[in-house]
């Protein structure tokens, strides 16, 4: 037989083989936009309004009512605070969420809306980078890792992408700040300014990617420096320009006096991380990480260790590989992404991820709350997690040990399984998370509807579950432990009302409304 011969036998196989592969990676795909719509659905329609979302629209209401930026106070004396410190989401989500309420769009939707938007463009920003990086499986990679992520723990959860909070859409602009890091240094820098006024904790990205423009670059260290050193230094103006504009809108709304308090405050915010009485030790941390991915604990910290420990293996083989021959980076129908780039964009999600998690675990006076970390496990965690699938396939060549190809075959293989599983435990969820705390957002609204009926302006209530309700009825929420702040006003109380002489206006479903006092 021919040698042509042989080869056209052997191209049938080639194209099934092609063709099975192309079927499976759509299948997937069409599988991951159904679990997501799963997930993100409920979150804009049914999923109660959390209390933190409930304090964040505040702003935009009161923007559209025309008393300014500022918040309901709830956290800070219960009266209208502007530029309040303790919302921590910031203008790049609450002023579009604004917009869409002055055009007649309904508060939560409005949130959950640009909320959504943020998560859209998180996953958009993580095809690409895992497409530039290792093509559309490890782009299909990069997309799965957000949705496998569970951030619904309580007291205080992210309970899907649609909340009106800031982290995920922070991470989506620190994702997205990965494509330009290395070719335009400035516009990577824009981003994360932007990221930084979604949510102030995005500055905690600002070193990894300073450190790895510093060193993107060749040569001997000082030519390096020489190069580096400037596009570092405009990247930083372009990272501060966002937080300028709008420290200089808090200067002219609040006057050299008031700012310079609110810069205390914030100060004060930041360095406390908003919360006292806390001390909690890095292994409680390491618990609460171990359990957000809906599998064991267990099964998750080994599955760590272990592709902690094959990763090392497999990076410094594919690394010294690529270093000699730089084009097996490329992919068929992809253009190869240049070995610098490839090693900057992860060495920033190397660097960033480890930044937030160090920071997490050290500072003990913050409780466990996955949502401290998340900006930088949504952002850096998917791209960590899709530069294996090149460096894998890289490496695989290289790995001449039978035992050790089929090590490697096998943890990739109850990797893939595992982030299957803890997307499926994500969607499977949602159903509870919507009726958390034993109500939904229809019924939410159908209460808040009773209670707007009573005409008060005003409302006390404890934190919790009453300050969605005052907010959904239209009325300023204030705390019952406010003082002269609220002394006045009738209280919105979940079951058996905490006063002693409680004159009932309303009771609707969970809750009751006492008449303000005589």
């Amino acid at each position: 037989m021919t040698a042509e011969a042989t080869a056209d036998r052997a191209t049938p196989s080639f194209d099934v083989r092609r063709t099975a592969l192309g079927v499976a990676w759509w299948l997937l795909l069409a599988a991951l936009v159904v679990a997501n719509l799963a997930v993100v659905v409920p979150g804009i329609a049914s999923v109660r309004l959390w209390e933190d979302e409930a304090l964040n629209l505040t702003v935009p209401l009161n923007l559209v009512r025309g008393l300014g930026y500022a918040s309901d106070g709830t956290l800070s004396g219960s009266t209208l605070t502007p530029f309040d410190v303790r919302i921590s989401t910031g203008p790049v989500i609450l002023l579009p969420t604004a917009g869409l309420i002055a055009l007649g769009v309904d508060p939560v939707l409005a949130g959950r809306l640009v909320a959504t938007l943020g998560y859209a463009g998180l996953l958009a920003a993580l095809v690409l980078v895992g497409r530039r990086l290792g093509g559309r499986w490890a782009a299909l990679v990069a997309a799965a890792v957000p949705l496998a992520f569970e951030t619904g723990a309580l007291p205080s959860p992210i309970q899907t992408p649609a909340d009106v909070l800031g982290e995920v859409t922070a991470a989506a602009f620190l994702a997205a700040a990965l494509l330009f890091v290395h070719r335009r240094p400035w516009l990577a820098g824009l981003l994360i300014g932007l990221g930084i006024q979604v949510k102030f904790i995005a500055l905690l990205a600002v070193p990894a990617f300073a450190v790895a423009v510093l060193l993107d670059a060749s040569g001997p260290l000082l030519a390096r420096l020489r190069v580096t050193v400037p596009r570092v230094l405009v990247a930083a103006l372009a990272a501060a320009a966002p937080t300028v504009v709008f420290e200089l809108a808090k200067l002219v709304s609040l006057g050299p006096a008031g700012y310079w308090a609110n810069l205390r405050n914030f100060a004060y915010f930041l360095l406390s991380g908003g919360q006292r009485g806390y001390e909690v030790t890095p292994a409680d941390k390491v618990a609460t990480m171990l359990a957000s991915w809906n599998l064991p604990p267990e099964l998750v910290g080994l599955l760590a260790v272990l592709l902690l420990a094959a990763g090392v293996v497999i990076a410094v083989v594919a690394w010294g590989r690529l270093r000699r021959a730089p084009r097996l980076l490329a992919t068929r129908g992809r253009s190869r992404m240049e070995l610098a780039e490839f090693g900057t964009v992860l060495l920033v999600a190397a660097l960033g991820l480890g930044t937030y998690l160090a920071w997490w675990l050290v500072s003990r006076h913050t409780p466990a709350w996955i949502r401290h970390p998340a900006p930088g496990v949504l952002a850096f965690a998917p791209v960590l997690a899709a530069g294996f699938v090149p460096a894998t396939r890289v490496a695989w060549q290289g790995l001449r040990s039978l035992v050790v190809r089929t090590l490697v075959a096998g943890l990739a293989l109850v990797a893939v399984v595992a982030l299957a599983w803890s997307v499926v435990g994500r969607v499977a969820t949602v159903g509870s998370r919507a009726g958390v705390s034993g109500e939904t957002l229809p019924e939410q609204r159908a209460a808040a509807e009773e209670v707007a009926a009573l005409g008060h302006d005003e409302l006390a209530t404890w934190w919790g579950a009453g300050v969605s309700l005052a907010v959904l009825s239209g009325a300023h929420a204030g705390l019952t432990d406010a003082g002269a702040a609220t002394a006045d006003d009738p209280t919105i109380w979940s079951g058996t009302p905490r006063i002693e002489d409680c004159d009932v206006e309303l009771t609707t479903g969970r809750y009751t409304v006492c008449a303000a006092p005589r």
